[in-house]
Formats: C-alpha cells, structure tokens, sequence
C-alpha cells in the first residue's frame, strides 16, 4: 500500500494543499471563519480600502504599502494580516509572506486560515519539512476542533501511515470505528495496520467484521485472501474472494497477482502464470517482480527468475527482497 508514501514530492505538495484546504470548508460559518474578523475593517478607513483596490487591480506593491499601513491601525487584525501575505505570495517574496503568516499565527493559533496558506507557502518552497510539520500540526488542530469529524480523522490517521507511525494511525482508525462501527474504509485500513504491525489474528478478524457488512468490498477480499495465500491456508476461500475482487476491478494488478499467488500456492502452474503474467502487464511492483521470478525458479526456469528478478530492480532500485533474490540466485 503506497498511498501517499509512494508518491513523489510535487504530488506531496499538491495532495497536502488540496486535502487541507477540503477540510477548511467544513469550518466555513463556524466561529473560527475570517468572517468574524472582517468586522474590524471598519476601522480601518482609507487605507484598507485602498489597498484592496490595488489589490483586485493586481496592483500589489502599491497594494502591499496601504495594508501595511492599515495593519498600524489594526494590528490584531487576522484578516488584514492574511491580506498582506496574499500580496507577498503574488509578488514572490515567499520568505516575507511565511514572516507575515507566522506573526499572524502568534496572535491567532487556532486560526485554521492561517495554518492552510502557511502549507501553500511551504508547498512553494523545497523545505519538506516545513511542510509536513505544517501539515500535521494542521491536521491535529482540526482533529481537535472536530474529533468526531471523520473525513478529517482520515486525512490524520493516513499521515500517521504516511510517516510510519502506524500504533498512532491505529489509533485513529480505532477512533473513527467508535464514531461509525461500519465505516468498511477504515475497518480496511485498520486490519492492514494490524497486519504490518504483526498482529494477525487482530487483521482477519478486522477484515472479517468488513465482509460482514460489505461482502463485495474488494480492497477486504484481497488483503484477506492475499493473507491466506503467503500463509498457505483457506486457499479454496481466498481463490473465491480474489474471483469476487477481480469482478469489481478486472484490470487491478494487486488483485490479479493475489489470484496468481493463490494458485502458485495451490500448484496450478498455467493459471499462476497468467494472473502473474496479466499482473506485472497492468501493474509494475517490486511484489509481482517477485513472484514471478520465485514461480519461473520453482518451475525449473532459473534464467527467466533471475530476469524478472532484475527487471524488478532496475524498476525499483530500493527493493530490498529482489537485490536479495538476484544476489542469492543471479549469475
């Protein structure tokens, strides 16, 4: 599962900026909405007006010199303050505007807005980890303002995956289960948690309790029957529930190699090679490499292995498994 640890560093930027700024909507018309703040313009007379003309104008230096002087006015106004870094922000002077929202967070900490245009300075910088730290801190002040909400719930416990801290993520999840016991998603998501954790027995009953409420959920009927395939038991069911997945999703390589690995496990050498085969042919993974390469070895065709199992590292440079398979059987 890569979700967004496997994506690259532009796709980051893109999928902090867009999931936090959909959780911004849901606390439009709350107290914490700029709206309140915009009361306070009123005194700020001239100055204010001006430079908002400038800025609808995109006038924003001349913008930028009337607001600053409307701020002496009103300096505990938020709104102002995000004024001027929408100004900064269009004049590229990134470092100022990140000053500016900063200064503004001091005075108002719980100010989501603040938080949300912070992350798209971050994500119009190289700095990642300004970034991330952004983010997290983002996610868990809307987590606090609304632990019930699950949408945002979700966004936490996947940065949690996304970071590696998976108890926190299990712990999210858990929470979530609490709010709605047959939220299939996160049953999902939990019983994988507990799966990469080591805890088995906790994963099969997790998904389990998932197919009980939704039967024909196909992430579920794979991760499930997957887990009987490496074990190597209910193999006849976990044929079943990769047929039922492959219904849903024919095209879907995790699936078609699952299918693949039930009958690899089951001896059933022409129907293991095609699923492997349709597999890697929709889906490049280091995971499909593998087994390709440990289904040609098993079959007595170490040569066509090992070229799978190098095909599979110069893909993915970073598996570990295959620099371990080629270095074991390579020539």
């Amino acid at each position: 599962m890569k979700l967004i640890a496997g994506l690259s560093l532009d796709f980051k930027r893109l999928f902090f900026v867009f999931s936090a700024c959909l959780i911004l909507f849901s606390f439009f018309g709350s107290n914490l909405s700029l709206a309140q703040d915009k009361k306070s313009i009123t005194r700020l007379y001239s100055d204010y007006l001006k430079g908002l003309q400038y800025f609808e104008e995109g006038k924003y230096q001349q913008a930028l010199e009337f607001l600053e002087k409307a701020k002496v006015k009103d300096p505990d106004s938020i709104y102002l303050r995000l004024k001027i870094a929408a100004a900064l922000i269009r004049l590229e002077k990134i470092d100022q505007a990140e000053t500016a929202l900063i200064a503004a967070k001091k005075i108002a900490p719980d100010n989501l807005d603040i938080s949300w245009i912070l992350i798209f300075v971050y994500s119009l910088t190289d700095n990642s980890q300004k970034l991330e730290q952004e983010y997290e801190s983002f996610l868990k002040k809307a987590h606090e303002l609304k632990p019930k909400d699950v949408g945002i719930s979700e966004y936490l416990a996947q940065f949690y995956f996304y970071k590696k801290q998976p108890q926190e993520a299990i712990r999210v999840y858990q929470r979530i289960l609490e709010v709605n016991p047959k939220h299939v998603g996160a049953l999902f998501w939990l019983g994988y948690l507990y799966d990469e954790s080591g805890r088995r027995q906790e994963a099969i009953d997790t998904w389990k309790k998932g197919l009980a409420i939704d039967g024909s959920y196909a992430p579920i009927l794979n991760s499930l029957g997957y887990l009987y395939a490496v074990s190597g038991e209910n193999l006849d069911q976990a044929e079943v529930m990769l047929n039922k997945a492959l219904e849903a999703e024919p095209d879907n390589g995790a699936y078609l190699d699952s299918l693949g690995w039930i009958y690899f496990k089951k001896g059933n050498l022409d129907k293991a090679r095609k699923y492997l085969e349709e597999a890697i042919a929709n889906t490049k993974d280091p995971e499909i490499y593998e087994h390709l390469g440990d289904f040609y070895l098993k079959f007595g065709n170490p040569d066509k292995a090992i070229e799978y199992y190098r095909e599979g590292l110069n893909d993915f440079p970073d598996s570990i498994n295959l620099k371990e398979k080629l270095q074991r059987y390579g020539k």
